[in-house]
């Protein structure tokens, strides 16, 4: 992360733009659920439950829940497009998972910005 000391914020979030994949395959829900969860065995992510929705006409959105944090998509297969969101602790590197994705997905771009999270100097930790 750009700036950021390790230990001194509490977690990354990558956003992912995928651009250019084939409207039939972004619009399978069963693909969609496939491909994130197999995603979270390529980063070493624990899964806790999913739930991917079918819109009518077409379109898909779904998140996985992890053990830490979150991985959210949305597609429209419209535009050829897909955003997702990956919410980790700051140890887990997710660019893998994001070449696996682009890769089954047949984007023909990808854009991604990466953020922190949880600034460790802002917040204060207390005892639950």
């Amino acid at each position: 992360m750009p700036n950021e000391e390790p230990n001194s914020y509490l977690g990354n979030q990558t956003l992912v733009e995928l651009y250019g994949c084939p409207a039939v395959l972004i619009n399978d829900k069963v693909l969609v659920e496939k491909l994130l969860l197999e995603v979270t065995e390529i980063i070493g992510l624990t899964v806790v439950n999913s739930t991917i929705h079918h819109f009518s006409p077409i379109g898909v959105s779904g998140v996985v829940v992890i053990k830490e944090s979150h991985i959210s998509i949305h597609t429209w297969p419209e535009y050829n497009y897909v955003a997702l969101d990956f919410f980790t602790y700051q140890k887990y590197e997710v660019q893998e998972g994001i070449n696996y994705l682009s890769s089954k997905l047949k984007a023909a771009e990808v854009k991604i910005k990466k953020i922190t999270r949880g600034s460790v100097r802002t917040i204060t930790k207390v005892n639950v």
